[in-house]
């Protein structure tokens, strides 16, 4: 009797032993609790992170195996503690909802499997094409492009937008607007609840004139350049976006401009004091590169980070080998030329103009790196116009050929979608400044060229 008892007992023990065991292991396991974006949220369709908070750290190679999205899009997983951050190398797709699944079995740093998996969507922007209209003391307003008979969105209600740049993922677009006798940098958040929260002012520059904001590819870091008030020598600041700390990255007595970042997060500008490109990179700003280049004029950054296409102004002299004998009145004239300056396996400079009877501005590589954008006159008298036609070349010069033909218009301001085949740009009349200026769209495998909005300036993607 005792024995059977003492058996019952042992039993019961041993019951309440696995049910507290499996008790701790339901505690002990991973639980998600988080994720972002949220459940049906909206996103720009740019490279938006994906991040999951877990309630106890997990395993990276794990949640790798137990994540999915469809569509699907290559990327990195990182994890710290118990948050993993997928961040895409591409694009969302435009217009889609995103699936996400989360499978149980994906592990702990402790071992113990998540029990329960979870499914969730959220849905991306479609691709839009920023800009600023009208051109003096405008707001941005932002066109869905590939959709029939679209209605301009207003994206901003400040007036006096003089200069606006997007954030690699599309969801900030960081902006320069006129604030009293100053000019000051505000931020646009798209995702914001409601339109009074989505603007806000990232620098408030008194007198100063704060221009050219460009947000680093990480989104980390903003530069900027602020003149001294008006008519004062500019000067690049970088501002660490985090903490809103300003980096001495610079020379506080140099005069420096067109801050400019490539895919691989390094920052070019020019140095007017020391006459070339300085390329800085983070964390500490360190001095990787110097450009050579006398003038500073628009610069643009190979995709790939290893390379770098400036204007510089040449003087050109009648008299030297270089010249014909057609130049302008035979007398000695400033033409701008495209330098390709290469940093790899070692730094060299290539004029891309080449002939000293044409003059080249603005370039903007294509983001496969296929091709260069740029605007083109000739200089000799024969075939001189008013206006620069888009030309468009391979990044070794080759197969240069002109696109617009339209000689009494400058093109410039040529922004290249992010995944499709178009090209954007602005056209100005050069013979009658009573026209607006238009924002023109070119589709490379039809050759079409529309216009998309007159009088209209900046065009800029928003992925």
């Amino acid at each position: 009797m005792m024995k059977r008892r003492w058996l019952t007992f042992a039993g019961i023990g041993l019951a309440l032993a696995v049910i507290v065991a499996l008790a701790a292991a339901v505690v002990a396991a991973p639980r998600l609790e988080a994720v972002s974006p949220a459940q049906g949220e909206q996103v720009p369709s740019g490279a938006v992170v994906v991040r999951l908070t877990f309630s106890r750290p997990v395993q990276e190679v794990s949640v790798a195996a137990h994540v999915h999205f469809a569509p699907d899009v290559p990327g990195k997983w990182a994890v710290k503690g118990s948050t993993a951050t997928f961040t895409p190398s591409q694009p969302w797709p435009p217009s889609e909802t995103v699936t996400v699944t989360v499978e149980s079995g994906l592990k702990a740093a402790n071992g113990l499997p998540l029990l329960k998996g979870q499914t969730w969507t959220f849905n991306t922007m479609p691709t839009m094409l920023a800009y600023v209209s009208p051109p003096e003391g405008g707001d941005i307003y932002a066109l869905a492009v590939g959709e029939a008979q679209a209605t301009p969105e207003q994206l901003t209600h400040t007036g006096g937008v003089l200069d606006f740049a997007p954030s690699a993922d599309g969801r900030f677009v960081y902006f320069s607007a006129r604030d009293g006798v100053g000019v000051s940098l505000f931020v646009l958040d798209r995702a914001a609840p409601s339109a009074s929260a989505a603007v806000r002012q990232v620098i408030a520059c008194g007198t100063d004139q704060c221009l050219s904001p460009a947000p680093s590819p990480d989104g980390r870091w903003l530069a900027y350049t602020r003149g001294d008030g008006p008519g004062g020598a500019p000067r690049v600041h970088v501002l660490r976006l985090e903490d809103h700390q300003e980096m001495p990255w610079l020379p506080a007595d140099h005069s420096t401009r067109a801050p400019i970042w490539s895919p691989e997060g390094q920052l070019a500008c020019y140095d007017a004091t020391g006459k070339g490109y300085l390329v800085l990179a983070p964390p500490d700003g360190k001095t990787v590169a110097f450009l050579t280049n006398d003038t500073g004029e628009s610069a643009a950054w190979a995709p790939d980070g290893r390379a770098l296409v400036a204007i510089e102004m040449r003087l050109i002299k009648p008299s030297s080998p270089n010249a014909t004998p057609n130049a302008p009145s035979q007398a000695p004239y400033l033409a701008a030329h495209l330098w390709l300056y290469r940093f790899a396996p070692v730094q060299s400079r290539t004029d891309l103009t080449r002939d000293p009877d044409l003059e080249d501005a603005t370039p903007a590589f294509s983001p496969d790196g296929r091709w260069l954008a740029f605007g083109r006159k000739a200089l000799d008298p024969a075939h001189w116009t008013p206006g620069r036609q888009l030309w468009l070349m391979h990044p070794d010069g080759s197969y240069a050929h002109q696109v617009t033909h339209a000689p009494n218009k400058n093109h410039l301001d040529f922004a290249w979608h992010p995944t499709l085949p178009l090209l954007a740009y602005a056209s100005t009349d050069q013979t009658d400044f009573t026209r607006p200026p238009e924002i023109w769209l070119y589709n490379l495998q039809t050759g079409e060229q529309r216009m998309l909005v007159s009088n209209a300036i900046m065009p800029r993607w928003l992925p």
